[in-house]
């Protein structure tokens, strides 16, 4: 079998990509092992200069890089540069920060202190919407604690699954440090259990994650899983209005709509609500749509057309269940995937399509009375991976986030990713942490080390 990448464009087909069979797998499996066996040995500092050749190489390949990723997924060209230069950032702060976060943690009133060491080569299925951003949180810090990585990319995205692989080398990683695994999600499985493979991570849907989990609660082993969300963005009535709207709009849109963190549900104050709908409409229906390599474009085509009719058929289910479209909800003719900015408003919050995570530019829209009803509705889904919550009293906002049932809350402010502050979700969510302190030491051996006199 074959994978294919296509422009979601125009779906000019950019490549193939043979699977590997289980010699090739059984190849790579023992490339990354042989690997760690060698990198958990290198001195820090020396893994530390590794990803620091890593950020300079990102910073000298940003358009290379950034055209690859718009021509295979669709998001606009300035966006993938953006995914790119945060990419290097994040190496570069590992870099500086890395021997902090690693650094032996002495425990008060006992002779012993807990030592982070690596764990082995871990296998990590990343998904198609950031195919460099997320693969590198994942695998930067990986690098720098000594493990080495197996990646199964998106099906879709194996031009850069190739690139990133390069790129390592490139930045003087030693064989067996990054390997990509061309295998389709059914052979996962037998991936997962081989005694060779010591953790797992998933970026992706919560029945790739719980697969994943469940094959690895088989064999004992440990999971990070980031799992998508509903993210609710909650605007109560002393907010900054125009600043809601506008962090708003980007919140939904920026990354083609495709990103688990971008704001679903707005939860709006009654007092405010008419006001916010038409703003959030007016901006909504001025995104410029089209060709995603043109300067300016701000909402490129969905990454597939299975993506592209999976979302409409959840536009038509809110309708059905009471949903009103203000603007959007219709397949524009002519080639490519693409989808334009909708908005929702009506749609009973409890209905079952109102829970579900709607994967590209459509923003529903809820008025509530009360700051307990507010809670109630950002909390009504399964999912838990972030929340955004706009007071001009931040004695309140805080309040209010400490009731929200998530992995992070941002006051005032979108749910964004920044290598120094971990991220990770709860509930249906996930569990586990990449970024910041936390990150670096999550896919780790905490090791106690007790000294008698």
């Amino acid at each position: 079998m074959n994978f294919e990448s296509r422009n979601p464009a125009t779906g000019e087909l950019l490549g193939t990509y043979p699977e590997h069979n289980k010699a090739e797998i059984e190849v790579r499996l023992q490339r990354a092992w042989d690997g760690w066996r060698r990198w958990s040995r290198t001195p820090l500092q020396e893994r530390i200069a590794f990803l620091t050749r890593l950020a300079e190489l990102l910073e000298e390949r940003v358009e290379t890089y950034a055209s690859l990723i718009t021509a295979e997924m669709g998001k606009p060209l300035a966006d993938s540069i953006f995914e790119i230069k945060k990419s290097a950032w994040a190496a570069r702060h590992l870099a500086e920060a890395g021997e902090a976060y690693l650094k032996p943690q002495p425990i008060p009133g006992i002779p012993a202190q807990i030592v982070y060491e690596s764990v082995g080569p871990i296998f990590s299925v990343q998904p198609w919407n950031v195919p460099f951003w997320q693969v590198l949180r994942f695998f930067n810090t990986t690098a720098l604690v000594g493990n080495t990585a197996i990646i199964k990319h998106a099906e879709t995205v194996q031009g850069c699954a190739e690139a990133l692989e390069t790129l390592v080398r490139d930045a003087g990683g030693p064989e067996g440090l990054y390997v990509n695994l061309t295998i389709p999600v059914d052979a996962c499985a037998a991936v997962i259990a081989d005694p060779r493979v010591r953790a797992a991570t998933v970026t992706g849907s919560v029945r790739a994650g719980r697969a994943v989990a469940e094959e690895a609660a088989r064999v004992g082993k440990r999971v990070v899983l980031e799992l998508g969300g509903s993210d609710p963005f909650i605007v109560l009535e002393d907010a900054d209005l125009a600043k809601a709207v506008q962090l708003g709009i980007a919140s939904r849109f920026f990354n083609n709509s495709e990103g688990c963190i971008c704001a679903k549900r707005f939860l709006v104050a009654e007092s405010l609500f008419d006001d916010f709908t038409k703003a959030f409409v007016e901006q909504s229906k001025a995104l410029p749509m089209g060709d995603p390599m043109t300067e300016g474009i701000k909402l490129g085509p969905l990454a597939s057309s299975g993506a592209r009719k999976n979302l409409h058929r959840q536009v038509l289910d809110a309708v059905k269940a009471g949903a009103r479209i203000l603007t959007g909800g219709e397949i524009p003719a002519g080639p490519g995937n693409f989808y334009p900015a909708t908005v929702l408003v009506g749609l009973p919050p409890e209905a079952a399509i109102a829970k579900e995570e709607f994967f590209g530019p459509v923003a529903m829209l809820f008025p509530f009375k009360t700051e307990d009803e507010a809670i109630r509705l950002a909390n009504i889904t399964d999912f838990g991976l972030s929340a955004a919550v706009w007071s001009r009293d931040l004695v309140r906002a805080r309040r209010v986030a400490g009731e929200i049932e998530s992995g992070m809350v941002f006051i005032n402010d979108f749910t964004h990713t920044d290598p120094r502050a971990p991220f990770g979700g709860f509930k249906a969510s996930g569990y586990g942490r990449e970024l910041g302190a936390p990150g670096a030491r999550e896919l780790t051996n905490p090791k106690l080390i007790w000294q008698g006199a």
